[in-house]
């Protein structure tokens, strides 16, 4: 076998290593939204947001160590606004529109991300919008609408902030996505995720002390330790540093397609709380969903 064929070979299985990080990292951040609902009748949001990045944020930046990684003092502080976006308004927009609308709301809202996020880059000079890309998306943004079904959106003036909120937590996550890549690129994923993870442990600071102050810690059940557990370790600490790994190979409308499995994962963990089983709806939306990903992450060779 030639050096190029072992070349492309090598480069085949690095994409695909990427891809599962992808969905392993989706199947974490889908049961996300229940386990917040869950947990945010004992934490109130700013609470729950203060606490996920104080904890995720210096655990991270323990874990990938990004002080070694060469980056410049003018590097480190654009992760620090990089962190503004894509770390603290996010998860904070996240929890407050969470708390104020419904896992449903939040994971069709998601949805929103690849098209976002591929517009930026366009705009930005980073992508080439094609046929073939708009196509992943279509199909997979169809299947997502069609799991959580579209006609159930609560989007009530009682829901109207919430949704708001969800809205700009993609907006500006798609931003982050795009954003951070010529950092990505130059230092690695690790090294960013933990320069502005640790960042947003100070930056967050303001927003939720004074909610974290007034919780009664040692009453909270059990449950609800299990649930913010979950939330630190899986869907910040493990799942950032995933889709971190994936950056690096991949492209980042791809990395944001993936967030068309959230919603079936959201359905599946919403059913299992409610006891019910998925049905052909959910399998029908898995083949729209998956086709979408599949055509947009794929490439000609």
């Amino acid at each position: 076998m030639s050096d190029l064929a072992l070349s492309q070979e090598a480069q085949a299985r690095r994409v695909v290593r990427a891809l599962v990080a992808l969905a392993v990292a989706q199947i974490v951040f889908g049961v996300w939204p229940v386990i917040g609902k869950l947990v945010l009748p004992y934490l109130p949001a700013r609470a729950l947001v203060g606490t996920r990045i104080g904890l995720s944020g210096p655990l991270l930046f323990l874990v990938t160590r990004p002080w070694r990684s060469g980056m410049n003092r003018r590097e480190v502080l654009s992760c620090a606004w990089l962190s503004l976006l894509g770390v603290v308004a996010n998860q904070a927009l996240f929890i407050e529109g969470l708390s104020r609308s419904t896992p449903i709301n939040a994971a069709v809202l998601g949805c929103l991300i690849p098209c976002y996020t591929l517009l930026i880059a366009v705009v930005l000079g980073q992508e080439a919008f094609n046929a073939r890309r708009m196509l992943g998306v279509v199909l997979a943004l169809i299947g997502a609408l069609w799991l959580v079904g579209a006609e159930r959106l609560d989007f009530g003036v009682d829901r109207l902030w919430g949704n708001l909120a969800l809205c700009t937590n993609t907006l500006l996550y798609s931003f982050y996505l795009v954003l951070s890549r010529p950092l990505v690129a130059k230092h690695g994923p690790l090294a960013v995720t933990g320069w502005t993870f640790g960042w947003s442990a100070l930056e967050i600071l303001p927003y939720s002390l004074p909610a974290l102050l007034v919780v009664d810690w040692p009453s909270l059940p059990g449950g609800v330790w299990a649930g913010i557990a979950y939330i630190v370790l899986g869907a910040s600490v493990a799942a950032y540093l995933l889709n971190a790994y994936a950056l690096r190979i991949v492209s980042a409308s791809t990395v944001a397609v993936f967030v068309y499995l959230q919603p079936l994962v959201t359905g599946l963990a919403a059913g299992r709380v409610l006891g019910l089983r998925p049905g052909w709806q959910v399998l029908t939306a898995a083949a729209l969903i998956f086709s979408g990903v599949a055509v947009t992450a794929w490439r000609r060779r």
